[in-house]
């Protein structure tokens, strides 16, 4: 009889419980619990970051586990954010609310669908230090602006739906596009020992901001990365 190998199940018990978040974002979005639902897909950020991480540490790639993660993205980071920012900002302009978040969500999808055939054939979709088009995670933090800076007090995406309805199609249109943008999953994360002090303070700086000021770090970090997609692109044809 052949051994269940545990290890094997870690990284795709992650990719569920992410998937799990996701359902739970939808649920608390249709009980109007915004910030509830905002949190539920942070948390299946993390699980995604999460299990590409155990999976490469305990060497259990496997096909079962890539088309997982991508139904789990699908659903935390496109149809879940899609109905937040639906029920939470767009909603007021009805069928144009509607028709941008459609778009939005097609467009996670058609992003997810071409990643997978060119893993599947083999074809490169993405270089040293960069993704070709926002990647899906990213794709939905920066949709969601509008939603977690009314949070903040600033309502430009409830006072403007025309100008959010417009962004959220930007947003869209960015994960399929070709534009490189800055990727940190490819980078040497091996840090010498004269840094570990320093990235010990930055890592418990960056946790202590979370804690504390959840939607500020948040907001800053989104308006941060939307800002550096043209400076990626220059850098990036410069240097090719």
């Amino acid at each position: 009889m052949r051994k269940i190998n545990v290890r094997s199940f870690i990284p795709n018990l992650i990719t569920l419980t992410g998937l799990c978040f996701g359902l739970s974002s939808i649920r608390f979005a249709f009980f109007e619990e915004y910030k509830a639902s905002l949190i539920c897909i942070l948390i299946a950020g993390v699980c995604d970051a999460l299990d590409g991480l155990f999976s490469r540490i305990l060497k259990t790639q496997s096909e079962l586990g890539a088309e997982l993660d991508s139904l789990a993205d699908f659903l935390s980071f496109g149809v879940a954010p899609g109905i937040l920012l639906y029920l939470g900002v767009l909603s007021g302009l009805e069928i144009w609310g509607y028709v941008a978040v459609t778009a939005y969500i097609l467009f996670a999808c058609i992003r997810l669908a071409v990643f997978n055939l060119s893993q599947s054939k083999g074809i490169q979709s993405s270089y040293r230090g960069y993704f070709m088009g926002v990647p899906t995670p990213a794709g939905a933090g920066l949709v969601l602006l509008p939603l977690i800076h009314s949070f903040l007090g600033f309502n430009w995406g409830t006072e403007y739906l025309h100008a959010a309805a417009i962004y959220t199609g930007i947003i869209g249109a960015l994960m399929v596009s070709g534009m490189p943008t800055f990727s940190l999953k490819q980078l040497n994360l091996v840090i010498e020992r004269r840094y570990y002090l320093r990235f010990f303070i930055l890592f418990v700086l960056i946790v202590l901001l979370i804690i504390n000021f959840l939607w500020q770090f948040i907001s800053v970090a989104g308006v941060l990365y939307f800002l550096s997609l043209p400076v990626s692109a220059f850098v990036y044809y410069k240097t090719k």
